[in-house]
């Protein structure tokens, strides 16, 4: 059985995701440091205790992110300037850095390129 071009029990592969990089490096409801990281059975989780409002909170896991064909990231603004060497040099910490696909564009103005 293929459910989204994978395997049954597979994550979904999905064609195209578009995400953004928060001032702390989260992507999607991803936070640093929260348990949702470590997710890997679930292809949807949610959360009750977002760091960020609103405070309860859906989101896709790690799994299904890094299965997608192509994930395009679009970071803007000098608040985003620290974060961006430290994600291309796979800091950890970073959820974004976790996001790891197949493919990745990023699509990012002068200001949140200033530090690269």
């Amino acid at each position: 059985m293929e459910i989204c071009g994978g395997r049954q029990g597979d994550p979904p592969i999905i064609d195209a995701v578009l995400l953004g990089m928060g001032p702390d490096g989260h992507t999607c409801s991803l936070f640093p440091g929260h348990v949702m990281l470590q997710e890997t059975s679930l292809w949807v989780s949610s959360l009750e205790d977002s760091p960020k409002p609103p405070l309860c909170r859906i989101s896709l896991t790690l799994p299904v992110v890094n299965a997608a064909k192509l994930v395009c990231f679009v970071a803007t603004g000098q608040g985003k300037a620290e974060l961006l060497p430290r994600v291309r040099a796979g800091d950890t910490s970073l959820p974004c850095a976790l996001v790891q696909p197949a493919k990745a564009e990023w699509f990012v103005d002068s200001a949140a390129a200033s530090k690269l």
